[in-house]
């Protein structure tokens, strides 16, 4: 009951930001990114479509198009997450949510990611856990690869009014760091 609260809470958080300052953020939260070593480092970076709620990252796939760069998107049977490569600037499907994804007939499904870019509905700075929009999908894709040999970096994107202090689970995921407008966490 206390995450369906944080959500609507942090939403309608979100309702308040113009425009103009997600945007202004979202060009903030990329400079950060583009100036991180483990970002830097990275060969191969899973990442997101923003929904109109989240950071845009578009910037920074466009900087960067040595990178090899995967988008989420949830599989046909609505239970799994996939990453398919996409090319910075390459046309994005949109799905029956009406947000953008990759076209799965376009665009190859990729694995071993060095780093990624985890977008959420809330973070808490303390811990490091995500609160996420409720589905599971992040959760379910993130647990096994966290077990794996050579685990990637997660890099927790939000904006700064979406910090929120989240009572722990077993099945949660921590990010190795966040990053907001306001920098690193």
């Amino acid at each position: 009951m206390e995450k369906r609260f944080l959500r609507r809470e942090n939403f309608a958080r979100l309702r308040t930001l113009t425009s103009e300052a997600k945007s202004s953020h979202s060009a903030t939260i990329v400079k950060h990114l583009a100036g991180d070593p483990a970002f830097l480092k990275a060969r191969t970076v899973f990442s997101y479509a923003a929904m109109r709620s989240e950071p845009d990252l578009d910037a920074l796939r466009s900087s960067f198009p040595e990178k090899i760069w995967g988008l989420s998107r949830v599989a046909d049977d609505g239970a799994s997450l996939h990453f398919h490569e996409v090319a910075p600037g390459q046309e994005l499907a949109t799905s029956e949510y009406g947000f953008p994804e990759p076209d799965p007939d376009n665009s190859p499904i990729l694995s071993n990611p060095d780093l990624i870019l985890v977008p959420g509905v809330g973070f808490d700075p303390q811990s490091m856990n995500r609160l996420g929009r409720g589905k599971g999908h992040y959760d379910r894709y993130l647990a096994p690869l966290m077990k794996s040999g050579m685990p990637p970096a997660l890099v927790g994107v939000c904006f700064s009014i979406q910090l929120v202090s989240l009572a722990p689970e077993s099945h949660d995921v921590p990010m190795t760091k966040l990053v907001t407008e306001n920098g690193f966490l």
